[in-house]
């Protein structure tokens, strides 16, 4: 069995680590316990800080993907614009060069017709009086004789009647 002495021991030595024991956790308590949850709030703000800044970044990203994809429709849409415009001022511009090419040959087909007109005013100015002088003296000189002028009316209501004629010959008409 034991001693008193060494129950005394044991005793002091359960008293003293209880002792011990007590002033760790009063050490604790006071000291280290208060730094410990400080530095763990810490931590816990900094990592609900970043949770925050992670999730609005991720807000952000998503802000921006959305954005970007609404800037590649417009810019489609652009695109599709900008062709339409390109399609439709090539056929403006072939219609313009056909109507362009149309006021030319209008032009010189006028300017055509006006030479030939003038070329023709030109002949009528010239040669039809001397043509009309010169059938009034033929006329004349076929008039004179009687026996004539009643052939070549014989002749008018003849093709008149029949609508028939042995030519320019009937009329007494020589070249």
């Amino acid at each position: 069995m034991l001693e008193n002495k060494e129950i005394i021991t044991i005793v002091f030595k359960l008293i003293n680590f209880a002792a011990f024991i007590w002033l760790v956790k009063y050490v604790f308590k006071s000291n280290i316990l208060p730094d410990l949850k400080e530095k763990l709030s810490a931590k816990f703000a900094l990592f609900k800080r970043l949770e925050e800044k992670n999730k609005d970044l991720i807000f952000q990203n998503e802000l921006l993907e959305k954005e970007i994809k609404d800037q590649d429709k417009l810019f489609e849409l652009l695109k599709e614009k900008i062709n339409t415009w390109d399609k439709e001022l090539k056929k403006e511009k072939e219609i313009n060069i056909l109507e362009y090419k149309k006021i030319i040959a209008s032009h010189k087909n006028r300017t055509e017709i006006q030479a030939q007109n003038m070329h023709n005013q030109k002949l009528i100015s010239e040669i039809f009086p001397r043509v009309i002088a010169g059938t009034f003296k033929q006329l004349e000189q076929k008039f004179k004789q009687e026996q004539e002028s009643e052939k070549f009316f014989r002749n008018i209501i003849n093709y008149m009647q029949n609508n028939t004629t042995n030519g320019a010959k009937d009329f007494g008409i020589t070249k």
